[in-house]
């Protein structure tokens, strides 16, 4: 039985999620931080016979994640997913149970595929950057709004938008690196949890670059969020963001797969 989740389902929710809690990370802060009735943040749930929560679905805008055993009922996911106004237009593609949920789906298919490796950073492997460098790192704040939303609208792949700007200054955090008063590079949290953050948004202004901005912002945010308990995580692709994270202490734990979807004609 598929159905909406409600927030007698948390306990059974978390529970699941928390198997794969770094893969999981996007659905457990969309949880913590909007709960079950947001119109823009939805949960299902797929049952077996005895109650049991087999699977969870989560939309968040057009951005869909999905996790659950390989008894789910996937092919009715895939439905909720196809059938859904709002449309698809991204899939976190590390299901679980099964290989990939994209042959669950009739009416989407992926347009691009990518697979990154995803890291953690524990405590004790940390080696904060402790270079000096002609920068400033700070936290950033909302009088920093406009500068940051010019240094990631022409972000390539990393650009955002305003609002993606603001959230974080707004709900999570934000860590710059200010050289002559410019903000060159800048790193955030896209979902936090009580014990776990995922970083992203690592972005250095062209011109800047080779100069340690990237290293700087993200030792900086990870020193913070390991101060509070949280466990950094992050995903890559670009080998020199990579040698970076494993610098600081950062070590794989699986893979990370994002697919931009498009939908089928006909």
């Amino acid at each position: 039985m598929i159905r909406p989740l409600a927030e007698e389902d948390r306990a059974q929710t978390v529970a699941l999620l928390q198997r794969a809690a770094a893969q999981n990370l996007y659905a457990l802060g969309n949880l913590d931080a909007h709960g079950f009735g947001a119109d823009f943040c939805q949960f299902w749930g797929s049952f077996g016979d005895g109650g049991e929560l087999q699977a969870v679905l989560n939309r968040y805008m057009a951005g869909w994640v999905v996790y659950g055993a390989s008894n789910a009922d996937w092919v009715g996911l895939g439905n909720v997913v196809d059938r859904h106004p709002i449309g698809a237009e991204r899939l976190q593609d590390n299901p679980g149970g099964v290989g990939s949920f994209l042959p669950y789906l009739r009416r989407y298919r992926a347009r691009i595929v990518e697979e990154e490796e995803l890291m953690i950073l524990d405590p004790a492997d940390f080696r904060p950057d402790e270079r000096k460098i002609a920068a400033t790192v700070c936290r950033a704040t909302l009088a920093d709004l406009p500068a940051l939303v010019a240094l990631y609208a022409d972000a390539g792949d990393m650009s955002r938008s305003p609002a993606a700007v603001e959230r974080p200054l707004r709900e999570r955090r934000m860590w710059v690196a200010v050289v002559e008063g410019e903000i060159c590079a800048a790193a955030l949290t896209n979902a936090e949890i009580k014990d776990a953050a995922m970083i992203g948004g690592v972005f250095t202004r062209p011109d800047m670059r080779g100069k340690g901005l990237s290293q700087a912002v993200v030792s900086a945010i990870s020193a913070e969020l390991l101060a509070l308990g949280k466990t950094p995580t992050l995903y890559w692709v670009n080998p020199v963001a990579g040698a970076i994270y494993h610098k600081l202490g950062f070590h794989p734990v699986g893979t990370w797969r994002a697919v931009r979807l498009e939908k089928m004609i006909g």
